[in-house]
């Protein structure tokens, strides 16, 4: 019976987000999410939350397999780890992937329509609307005391939603300056600029000289991508989305003076040089080419980013990169985006126990080095980062770890992906279409107050 009203609620929303349209680009880009409406607390969502974790435990044996929704970046370490869990514990695993823009709506669909369903990759803007429709479920109970000290702080918050923790994280990310340390040499610089404004300073500087198209290029087509380097733009900046961004609570402060200035500068970047003014039409994927290509200097990028950068027969400038916090401003030292993930046991599944066991294993050390060696995914547990062995074999360990303490979340809201299509448009209004940034943000300030809920 909860498995049809579940069915039924997500076919629901499903269908809202088919036919509201997104106008995204296809592809595997990092972060990435859909516009997908959620709707507010219906009888439906009344009933399933007093429903909510009341599965068949003690009841339940072991299975045959459980399903697995991913993204298909990174599938070579997740089929090891598929293989050592089958050896240990008899049950098969079923793999399905999606490219990264698709994976939303894949686990909508394959829940909504019955289908089996354990275990789905958990961006870190899905826990509050998942775990508001059910789709779900908390893990607090099948963890054993103190099993989330071993994380980083970041990692382990940003899969919580209302109290409760839904996720078990296994990539720790933010965003990262790349830059050509070889283009700085040449331009007489020592080091990577410290601040937005030295990097425009710089930026103009190896233009000038011929080093380089631009200083840097952004990935600033509208799409997710788009929201996660204004975001490190904003926090650079020295603003902040909400009174209370902690708690993600509190007022909006999104027509903020510091809102404003990291916004005018977005737009000025690419229209004084500094920037590719192609960067509209960007994402943050392939945004990657042209730095790889040498014709820039800078790009902000995920960790993933490091190997293809690195790799002698993806990039031009393999052994070149450099990979350092974020710029900063005169109010803060740096502001970046937080993003990695994890995985989430689904409200349907009959061998939660079972699914839990799996997600326990992607945190194991050995499993966490298989992914950081593959796909350079950051760790999620803290001894890594102090391993010397490893630390001294992947230097990104080190270049890495400093941002975590200045990664934000973006908003924790059930209608996130609303939020952020409000935001995308409002951005891109004004970096391509040239519009106010002040009026803008005021209209954006207007309508988020009076359509998110918190």
């Amino acid at each position: 019976m909860r498995r049809k009203a579940i069915s039924l609620l997500l076919a629901t929303t499903l269908a809202a987000v088919l036919l509201s349209g997104c106008g995204e680009e296809s592809g595997e880009t990092s972060n990435t999410t859909k516009n997908n409406t959620v709707e507010e607390e219906s009888e439906e969502d009344a009933i399933l939350n007093n429903t909510a974790g009341s599965s068949e435990e003690g009841q339940e044996g072991k299975p045959e397999k459980l399903v697995v929704v991913i993204s298909s970046e990174g599938t070579g370490p997740m089929e090891k780890t598929i293989e050592q869990f089958t050896n240990e514990t008899g049950i098969e695993i079923e793999l399905i992937s999606e490219a990264y823009d698709n994976v939303h709506n894949k686990i909508m669909t394959m829940v909504a329509g019955g289908s089996q369903c354990d275990i789905v990759c958990l961006d870190t803007v899905w826990p509050a609307e998942f775990a508001k429709s059910n789709l779900i479920l908390p893990v607090d109970d099948y963890l054993e005391t103190g099993f989330g000290d071993k994380f980083t702080d970041i990692s382990w918050k940003q899969l919580q939603y209302d109290g409760h923790q839904y996720g078990i994280p296994t990539g720790n990310d933010a965003k990262w300056l790349f830059y050509n340390k070889e283009i700085l040499e040449k331009a007489g610089y020592k080091e990577p600029p410290k601040t937005w404004q030295e990097l425009g300073e710089m930026s103009l500087k190896m233009k000038e000289e011929g080093l380089v198209k631009y200083g840097i290029a952004w990935g600033a087509s509208q799409a997710e991508g788009l929201v996660c380097d204004y975001t490190a733009l904003l926090y650079g900046f020295g603003g902040q989305y909400r009174e209370d961004d902690e708690n993600s609570s509190g007022d909006w402060k999104l027509n903020s003076e510091e809102s404003i200035e990291a916004l005018t500068w977005f737009r000025d970047s690419m229209e004084n040089g500094i920037a590719d003014p192609a960067s509209t039409t960007y994402t943050d994927r392939n945004v990657m080419n042209t730095f790889m290509a040498g014709d820039v200097a800078f790009v902000t990028g995920w960790s993933s980013y490091w190997t293809a950068t690195n790799s002698e027969t993806e990039s031009a400038i393999a052994g070149k990169v450099g990979m350092t916090m974020l710029p900063g401003s005169e109010k803060v030292k740096s502001g970046s985006v937080a993003g990695g993930g994890g995985y989430a046991v689904v409200s349907t599944t009959k061998s939660t126990k079972w699914a839990v066991e799996f997600l326990k294993l992607l945190t194991e050390p050995e499993i966490q080095k298989s992914f950081l060696e593959g796909v350079s995914q950051m760790p999620t547990l803290k001894e890594l980062y102090k391993d010397e062995e490893l630390t001294s074999k992947f230097e990104i360990l080190d270049m890495a770890y400093p941002q975590y303490e200045y990664a934000h979340f973006r908003p924790i809201l059930v209608q996130y992906q609303n939020w952020s299509n409000m935001v995308q448009e409002s951005i891109h209004k004004v970096i391509a279409n040239g519009e106010d940034p002040s009026t803008v943000l005021d209209s954006l300030q207007q309508n988020v107050t009076s359509q998110i809920q918190n």
